[in-house]
């Protein structure tokens, strides 16, 4: 009955204690802190459920006190009446114009127990914390305090780097910070209830818990996974054997008793992945008739009675519309989905936008918030994360690293799909019709907060480099509301450049978890296109030559040379000596992420691999004068070739596993400049999909400072790129490279104008391009990631550090996806389609 996806460590997890009380006690409570009159008062009642094992007991008299801080708002007492050694005392008061909890102001107050005996002595104080909201189910949407809040959560996975399943107060403080300020408000406790802090740190900082049975019998069969129609193994189920009854009815009301009077647990959940028989059915009529005041949840019984929310795992966004547009019964909030494992989490605000467009569609628990890595050493003491198959288990039953599936490190630093979730979970939505008007629309998606509380700023940027800022003053905007703003824009007087203008919301004052000044939601509006280097055909002063199988171009400064055996690029020298290690090559293949080996990509999509691998040159051609003029470059001989008008090398390859053609054309100009133009030819559209499509190259090691005009800071893909802003940016290549636990495709940045490779002295190169590009640019080789046909249990250690800069320039590399990591591909708008491209990049020198 615990078979959850986890490491399996033995030892006891959480501490077990006795304690003794008198013999006269407050055996129990249950406090409800309910809301009335239009959520505007709070209604409190409280049974006290006291026990006595001496003699007797009378005189006895319980007081409840509720407190906001030191003011008393309510004090009652009553007199303690036993039935044999047993009694119960009910309170019940209406308060007027409470402060209600949620998950954005979860405002708390103090309830006090006390017990006093005959002569007034107090032998027994009980103190905790509640707050008052209603949690409801209505016109098929899930409600907190009577607004339809959205669930923009996680799942949690009890897990610490270096004591495993055990953790303290202050790995789960500072989970729940890392979640505020990446817009995070619920959490759902995978797959067991969480230690008893958990819970009154979640009331404290504000989050919807969904608390969860321990119950997960995975490895038996589970519906929605094949056990439906399953009835011979539905015989030998546990869900469906009524021997099995009472231990499933068990793990429910330990969890219900033991978590009853938490606040922040909105929803109780039956378990997870374990079936749906006869014990499931009892444990949600248990759970209904104890609790009126919660929902119950159960991924296995989406197609049954025995939910309240329709809570599937990775349904699709096609998926979550057909549910939406064909006649729903209940509020559908995914229990997981964006699978978060490795390189991930693209299409997230393509899952938003349909969220956001459906009243009955209410978000979901992003799968899973940390890597669960193990902090250890290699032989050689080099520190790494461990995972399924590691500490001398590879022979064993393990599932290699299906447990890194995190938004965070298990240090808890963020992947950099945490930024993307921050982005698209945001509260706050900036549009504009004519950006260019400084007219812009924000929109407050908060659900019990003013837009008072955040200061809002703007930024004009001129090509990346900011020229103007102002502020947006007054923004007093109410929950699901919509106002327009003027921002006074100057004229943008330069028609060749492009404009920018960026949004930025941060908080005015500090909370709990969030400092002051932190940014908490923005948005970018482009005002005007760019505009790309235009490549001058110029070619007065050039000598091309041909010495001992290198075809030589000099101009004034520079020099460049090609190996007329392959076709390479050999030299490329603008007087801080040869900078080409490799010259570019036509690349189709990246290493897989884990999502590309779930569907997998390295079989289904091989031929890409070996069209990376093997290209076989058939001809090498000088072309002058327009075409005119054309020589094989291996013929041409060491006296100087005449050009006109233009200089073009041409080289064409035969790519034998996809029956195609890649032409790779260097048009070089008098000022060094290089415009590298690949096209592909008779590329059948039966082949598979393409991983990628661009050049590859090698630069010497000490250009390493790296400056680009496009997507950043932070590593994105063409599906998950919304949190990334144009902008300039720079950074050393060693900064660039992610180091996912399971190495893999990292690295990416989309959206690229203009990128440069510089070195100490600020000389190098610059690549711009017709159209935006993407680039990454690492330390290592691109095969240095990729583990080939089949994971292969290889760690970060395993990665070298090169003395080389490895550079992909691509006219486009396919999304990472993240519906799921055994078998979706990417979505197909972020799919790259076999055709015949083209695409064309320039090398300019930086002196």
């Amino acid at each position: 009955m615990e078979d959850q996806d986890f490491w399996r460590l033995s030892g006891i997890d959480r501490d077990v204690y006795l304690y003794a009380t008198k013999a006269t006690t407050i055996k129990d409570y249950r406090a409800i802190a309910d809301l009335e009159n239009n959520y505007s008062d709070g209604l409190l009642n409280v049974s006290l459920e006291l026990e006595n094992t001496a003699k007797k007991a009378k005189g006895y008299k319980a007081t409840v006190q509720l407190l906001d801080g030191d003011k008393e708002l309510y004090s009652e007492e009553k007199e303690v009446i036993f039935n044999g050694n047993a009694a119960i005392v009910n309170f019940e008061n209406s308060l007027k114009s409470i402060k209600t909890w949620n998950a954005e102001k979860p405002n708390l107050y103090t309830l006090l127990f006390l017990l006093k005996n005959k002569k007034g002595v107090v032998t027994e104080a009980v103190s905790s914390k509640i707050g008052f909201r209603k949690i409801e189910i209505k016109n098929n949407q899930f409600l907190v305090n009577g607004q339809p809040v959205l669930i923009k959560g996680a799942n949690l996975h009890d897990h610490d780097e270096t004591t495993g399943h055990v953790i303290s107060k202050e790995v789960t403080l500072k989970d729940m910070e890392v979640m505020k300020r990446n817009n995070l408000n619920a959490i759902r406790c995978s797959h067991y209830p969480k230690n008893e802090f958990f819970y009154r740190m979640a009331d404290k900082y504000g989050f919807y818990i969904v608390d969860e049975v321990n119950i997960e019998i995975h490895g038996m069969g589970t519906t929605n996974q094949g056990l439906d129609e399953d009835e011979e193994a539905k015989k030998i189920h546990p869900a469906y054997r009524p021997e099995w009854k009472a231990m499933h009815l068990d793990r429910t009301e330990r969890m219900y008793e033991r978590d009853k009077n938490y606040t922040s647990i909105v929803t109780w959940s039956l378990g997870n992945e374990a079936g749906n028989g006869e014990n499931f059915f009892a444990t949600y009529e248990w759970l209904k008739k104890h609790d009126a005041t919660r929902p119950v949840q159960y991924e296995g019984a989406t197609q049954y009675a025995n939910t309240d929310i329709q809570a599937p795992m990775y349904a699709t966004i096609e998926q979550t519309i057909e549910y939406a547009e064909n006649d729903p019964k209940r509020p559908l909030i995914q229990c997981e989905y964006a699978h978060a494992m490795g390189n991930s989490v693209g299409n997230l605000q393509d899952y938003w936008d349909v969220i956001e467009k459906y009243d009955v569609l209410q978000g979901g628990f992003i799968w899973d918030w940390v890597d669960q890595g193990l902090k250890t050493k290699n032989e050689d003491g080099v520190e790494f994360y461990a995972f399924g198959g590691d500490f001398g288990a590879s022979d064993l039953q393990n599932d290699n690293n299906f447990c890194l599936n995190g938004l965070v490190n298990p240090d808890r630093s963020a992947h950099p799909a945490l930024y993307e979730v921050k982005k698209v979970y945001q509260y706050v939505k900036f549009k504009s019709n004519d950006p260019k008007s400084g007219k812009i629309t924000i929109t407050n998606k908060y659900d019990f907060t003013n837009l008072s509380e955040y200061n809002f700023t703007w930024k004009l940027f001129k090509d990346g480099i900011e020229v103007k800022a102002g502020n947006i003053t007054d923004v007093a905007v109410a929950p699901y509301e919509s106002k327009e703003f003027q921002i006074a824009l100057p004229e943008l007087t330069d028609e060749k450049a492009e404009y920018f203008l960026n949004i930025y919301a941060t908080t005015k004052s500090a909370d709990a978890l969030i400092p002051e000044d932190y940014l908490l939601a923005y948005e970018q509006f482009k005002l005007t296109d760019f505009t790309p280097s235009v490549f001058e055909l110029e070619t007065s002063g050039l000598s091309v030559t041909n010495v001992d199988g290198t075809v030589k171009i000099k101009g004034e400064g520079f020099e460049v040379g090609f190996n007329s055996s392959d076709g390479s690029l050999t030299t490329l020298d603008y007087g801080q000596g040869n900078l080409i290690k490799n010259g570019p090559s036509v690349n189709f293949w990246r290493a897989p992420t884990d999502n590309d080996y779930g569907y997998n990509m390295p079989k289904r999509l091989n031929v890409w691999k070996e069209a990376t691998e093997t290209q076989n040159l058939t001809s090498f051609q000088l072309n002058s004068n327009d075409g005119k003029k054309v020589i094989d470059a291996v013929k041409l001989s060491k006296n100087p070739f005449k050009i006109k008008n233009d200089l073009q090398l041409t080289a064409t390859y035969n790519l034998p596993s996809v029956q195609g053609e890649a032409t790779v054309t260097y048009t070089i100009n008098n000022k060094g400049d290089i415009l590298v133009s690949t096209d592909l030819s008779n590329i059948k559209n039966s082949l598979p999909i393409v991983p990628r499509f661009g050049n590859n190259f090698i630069i010497d090691s000490a250009y390493d400072n790296v400056s680009w005009y496009g997507r950043g800071p932070h590593e994105n893909y063409q599906d998950r790129n919304t949190s990334a802003l144009v902008g300039s940016y720079n950074a050393k290549v060693k900064d660039l490279y992610f180091e996912y636990i399971r190495p893999q495709e990292n690295g990416n940045r989309t959206d690229i104008r203009t990128l440069s490779f510089l070195n100490k002295n600020g000389k190098g190169i610059q690549i711009s391009s017709s159209k935006l590009f993407g680039f990454s640019a690492h330390n290592q080789y691109n095969s240095d990631f990729d583990e080939g046909m089949e994971k292969q249990q290889r760690h970060t250690y395993d990665i070298p550090q090169r003395d080389l800069i490895n550079i992909n320039i691509d006219y486009s590399q396919m999304g990472v996806g993240g519906d799921n990591s055994w078998g979706l591909l990417p979505h197909e708008e972020y799919q790259i389609k076999p055709d015949n491209l083209s695409f064309s990049f320039m090398i300019q020198p930086v002196k």
